[in-house]
């Protein structure tokens, strides 16, 4: 996860774009609503409310490594224009790299708690019939960031047992094995759709992945450059609903950190169906920005967005 973050020493308020952006005047409202009436209506997120519903106190080591500080996952609602399989709900997040201050835990873990609890009081729908995608960097040490590695299957399955199933991608801070044999065992869990460089059906819903980032081979979950591009056409040729990725794209006018040449890579593409591109790795201080093709590309990074159909 790249170390860029908000001062979250209070609870996170989300900012907009800088005045003279393409989407200030988008992003600046308390409810990001986006104009789709020149792309197809499918599977299209309408809006992005910037005001949480609920937000977690976490701890996570400050950057370099040096203290442990506090943080808040925002959880965050969202509108989309329909939703396959008769979902009520699409949750997606990623990087969440902290640990529960009171017992430890992983984030996640503690994430699944309070998402039961807002499902019980009506604030998000019933787990059971929503899907939820992690785009990578599940696990954490609360003394130190850099550098650090762990088995994320458990989490993996604590999500898929609570939820119709589970979606995703690995990230640069996650194991699912220690031998290619590990993974595949771990892969053949019903409602699992764990994905590194392929595309799976889930009902009537088609979802491409690619774990890890751009780096050098020998490092687990790490791809050279014209190998990742290169398997972001293949996916993309597939006509996939959902593109995962941990590393995403940057935007250069809302000064957005990431991948230049992701950026570049996906606005090639000519859309003959919508493509909604879920990413992590970094983190944006909005939830989502539209390529000038028309594809969004919604930042996961440390948040929560629960998706659901427009009402």
């Amino acid at each position: 996860m790249n170390e860029v973050k908000p001062n979250t020493n209070k609870p996170l308020e989300m900012l907009g774009y800088p005045t003279g952006s393409r989407f200030a005047s988008t992003f600046l409202n308390p409810t990001y609503r986006l104009s789709l009436t020149a792309f197809d209506e499918k599977m299209q997120i309408i809006s992005i409310s910037n005001q949480s519903i609920h937000q977690i106190q976490y701890l996570t080591a400050a950057a370099g490594g040096v203290g442990v500080i506090e943080r808040y996952l925002p959880i965050l609602l969202a509108e989309v224009d329909s939703l396959p399989n008769n979902l009520d709900a699409i949750i997606v997040t990623s990087d969440l790299q902290g640990i529960d201050p009171k017992n430890q835990q992983l984030l996640g873990y503690l994430l699944i708690e309070e998402l039961e609890k807002l499902a019980e009081i009506g604030k998000i729908p019933a787990l059971q019939n929503t899907g939820i995608i992690l785009a990578g960097d599940l696990y954490a040490e609360v003394n130190r960031r850099g550098g650090v590695v762990g088995d994320v299957r458990e989490i993996w399955l604590a999500f898929n047992r609570r939820f119709r199933w589970v979606a995703g991608v690995a990230g640069n801070h996650d194991s699912l094995g220690n031998t290619q044999s590990e993974i595949q065992i771990f892969q053949q869990n019903r409602n699992i759709y764990y994905l590194d460089g392929e595309i799976k059906k889930n009902g009537e819903l088609s979802l491409a992945g690619i774990s890890g980032i751009i780096g050098k081979k020998g490092k687990p979950f790490r791809r050279p450059e014209k190998e990742f591009l290169r398997t972001i056409r293949a996916l993309v040729k597939q006509s996939p609903d959902i593109l995962i990725l941990h590393e995403g794209p940057n935007d250069l006018q809302g000064n957005l950190v990431g991948q230049e040449s992701i950026r570049r890579e996906l606005e090639k593409i000519n859309l003959t169906n919508n493509l909604l591109v879920i990413c992590g790795h970094s983190y944006w201080k909005i939830p989502m920005i539209v390529l000038e093709n028309g594809i969004q590309v919604i930042k996961a990074d440390s948040r929560v967005i629960v998706i659901q159909p427009q009402k």
